[in-house]
């Protein structure tokens, strides 16, 4: 890959749940959120984004969207040889950066991100690497999410497999099923049980793209025996029965 820098902004509304297709770029990417919430998987572990986080992810990494909400912001990608400076620290962490930037600092940096999309338009490469390079001199290694919610993430949003209760998920992580409550609100702002009935919803959508699936098979596969109650979990989710989803795509 040549030397290159991208850089867009983000702009979503309401929720939205991509394919959740896994792809790799032979790049560094990142992104930074200003408002909303994203979830994303980097080789199989899972990274809550909120407002004020930046995320930058290593090069040749596995990544997959969950889900994204009302978000506002940017993302983009480099290689490290399109840097004036790529002795920074956070260029060599084999995993995952995670940082949070509030108030002055968080508008310092959507400001100068929304400035350098307007030098990517122009091609203005001098300004572009001396963003990135305030940026890189902003990260510090180490960030990572809490162990139990990150954990508790990727078992609800292990791909093709039906989501379990909170019970069951705190035996696994041999926690109680208060504790797991307790922890997973205080870091992601949602229950365990919003997030499992988030991952099951995921899931009966993907499932219901398969029209050689009856939907009592795909309420099983994501988790509800009871088509019944499978087909109002829907409709009270999405506003559709089932069938009337399966029929829009």
């Amino acid at each position: 890959m040549k030397p290159t820098l991208t850089i867009h902004p983000i702009k979503t509304e309401g929720y939205t749940e991509p394919e959740r297709d896994r792809y790799r770029i032979s790049a560094f990417a990142f992104s930074f959120l200003m408002e909303g919430e994203a979830l994303v998987d980097v080789d199989g572990k899972n990274i809550l984004l909120g407002p004020g986080h930046f995320l930058l992810v290593p090069e040749d990494k596995q990544i997959t969207l969950h889900f994204f909400k009302n978000c506002v912001g940017f993302d983009g990608m480099f290689t490290i040889d399109y840097l004036k400076d790529a002795s920074y620290q956070v260029l060599r962490s084999p995993v995952p950066i995670i940082q949070s930037f509030w108030f002055d600092d968080a508008l310092f940096i959507g400001a100068l991100l929304k400035r350098m999309c307007t030098a990517y338009e122009d091609k203005d490469r001098q300004f572009l690497q001396s963003g990135m390079d305030l940026i890189l001199g902003q990260l510090r290694p180490g960030g990572k999410v809490a162990a139990v919610p990150e954990k508790f993430l990727q078992l609800v949003f292990s791909r093709d497999k039906a989501p379990l209760s909170v019970s069951e998920y705190a035996q696994m992580l041999e926690v109680t099923p208060n504790y797991l409550n307790k922890t997973v609100k205080i870091h992601t702002q949602r229950t365990a049980i919003d997030w499992i009935e988030i991952a099951r919803l995921n899931l009966a959508k993907q499932l219901l793209r398969d029209r050689s699936l009856p939907i009592v098979e795909v309420a099983e596969k994501a988790g509800l025996d009871d088509q019944s109650y499978f087909s109002r979990f829907f409709k009270k989710k999405t506003g559709l029965t089932p069938s009337q989803y399966r029929n829009s795509l």
